[in-house]
C-alpha cells in the first residue's frame, strides 16, 4: 500500500477501536431505557433521521473537501458516542444517538479515495479495521463489568474523535466521476443490510437475557465474532462475486444460537456482507456517487429495523433475518451462475 492508503488503513484502525469498545453495549445500554421490545422502534427513528447524512457528506465534500468532511464528521461522531450515557430521557439518548451516526457524512469521502486505489482495497481496509476487535471490545466489557458501562462510551468517543484528524496529511485528490447506474445490480447494498439490521438491535441484549452473560462475555463473544468477520474480509473477496452469497449463507445460521450460543459468533459475517456489497456495485468512485450507495445501505437497515418494530419480538426478528439472508444468498448465486452460463454462450 501506499502512504495514502497506509493513512487511511491507521484511521480506520483508530476508528474501529473506537467503535468495537462501546459498540457491544449500545443496543444493552438502550435496552435498558427502552425495553428489549422498544428497539426496533428506537434503531428505525435513529436510522430515518441519519437518512441525508451520506448526501450531506458529498456535499460538504464540494465545499470543503474530503479530508475536512471526514475530519468534521467522525469528530462530531465521537461527541455524540461520549454523551450517550449521559443521557436522561429517551429524547436525550436519540440526539446523542443521531450526533454519533455523522461518521456518515465521513463514510463517502473514505470510500472514495479507498475506492480510487486498486481494486479490492476497500474491502482489504477494511477487514484491517476489524483488528481493534480482537482485544478492544474484552476492554469494552471489562471497564464496564469492574468501574461502569459508561467508560466504553467515554474511550469509543475520544478514539473516534482522534481517528478523522489521521488523515490530515494526505494529498490525495478525488475528482467528480460520472455515475452510471447498473439496474441489475442496484438493490444489492440495500438488500444485503436488511438481514443484518434485523439482529443488530438485539442479539446482545438477547445473549444477555437467554444466556445471564455478564459484559465481560459480551465483549469476549464480540471479540470472537469480530475476528470471525475479519479473517472473512480477507480471503472472500479472492472468490470473486461469489463472496457475498456465501458471506449471506453463512450469516443465515444467526438464529441457531438459541440453541447454541457459539453459533453467535456467525454475526461477525456482517464485516464480509457489507464491503462486499460495496465493492459489487463497482461503478461509482465519487463521493457524490458513493453516497447515494451509502443512502440505499441506510435505507436498508431503516427497512431491516421497521421490520423488526413489526414483528416486536426480538426472535421473530432473528428467525426472519436468517430466512431472508439465507434466500438472498441463494438468489445471488443463481444470479452469478446465470451470468456465468451467458457469458459462456456468447464465447461459444
Amino acid at each position: 500500500m501506499d502512504r495514502n492508503s497506509i493513512l487511511i488503513t491507521i484511521s480506520w484502525l483508530i476508528w474501529g477501536a473506537g467503535f468495537y469498545v462501546y459498540y457491544p453495549f449500545y443496543s444493552i445500554l438502550v435496552a435498558k431505557y427502552i425495553g428489549e421490545n422498544n428497539l426496533g422502534q428506537f434503531f428505525t427513528y435513529l436510522e430515518i433521521i441519519s437518512l441525508p447524512f451520506p448526501i450531506l457528506g458529498a456535499l460538504l465534500f464540494r465545499k470543503i473537501g474530503e479530508k475536512n468532511t471526514i475530519i468534521l464528521g467522525m469528530f462530531l461522531s465521537g461527541l455524540g458516542i461520549f454523551i450517550i450515557p449521559y443521557a436522561k430521557s429517551y429524547f436525550d439518548l436519540l440526539f446523542a444517538s443521531i450526533i454519533s451516526y455523522l461518521f456518515y457524512i465521513s463514510l463517502p469521502n473514505y470510500y472514495s479515495l479507498m475506492k480510487n486505489k486498486e481494486s479490492g482495497t476497500l474491502t482489504k481496509i477494511w477487514a484491517i479495521s476489524v483488528l481493534p476487535a480482537v482485544i478492544f471490545p474484552i476492554l469494552g466489557g471489562s471497564s464496564a463489568q469492574v468501574i461502569s458501562l459508561k467508560i466504553p462510551f467515554i474511550l469509543g468517543g475520544l478514539l473516534t474523535c482522534a481517528s478523522g484528524f489521521v488523515i490530515f496529511p494526505i494529498n490525495d485528490k478525488v475528482e467528480r466521476g460520472s455515475f452510471r447506474i447498473s439496474i441489475k445490480k442496484d438493490p444489492t447494498p440495500f438488500l444485503s443490510i436488511i438481514p443484518i439490521a434485523l439482529v443488530t438491535p438485539f442479539l446482545m441484549p438477547e445473549l444477555v437475557r437467554v444466556y445471564h452473560m455478564n459484559y465481560f462475555l459480551i465483549g469476549l463473544i464480540d471479540s470472537l465474532l469480530e475476528t470471525l468477520g475479519m479473517i472473512s474480509g480477507f480471503f472472500l473477496p479472492r472468490v470473486n462475486k461469489l463472496g457475498l452469497p456465501i458471506s449471506l449463507l453463512i450469516f443465515s445460521l444467526i438464529s441457531f444460537f438459541y440453541f447454541y450460543w457459539p453459533f453467535s459468533l456467525v454475526f461477525g459475517m456482517r464485516e464480509a456482507i457489507i464491503p462486499l456489497s460495496l465493492d459489487y456495485w463497482s461503478s461509482p468512485k465519487s463521493p457524490e456517487g458513493i453516497s447515494l450507495i451509502n443512502t440505499m445501505q441506510l435505507l436498508g437497515w431503516v427497512v431491516g429495523y421497521g421490520i423488526s418494530w413489526i414483528l416486536k419480538a426480538p426472535k421473530n426478528s432473528i428467525v426472519f433475518s436468517s430466512i431472508f439472508s439465507f434466500t438472498l444468498g441463494l438468489y445471488l448465486i443463481f444470479i452469478i451462475l446465470l451470468e456465468k452460463k451467458n457469458g459462456n454462450r456468447i464465447m461459444n
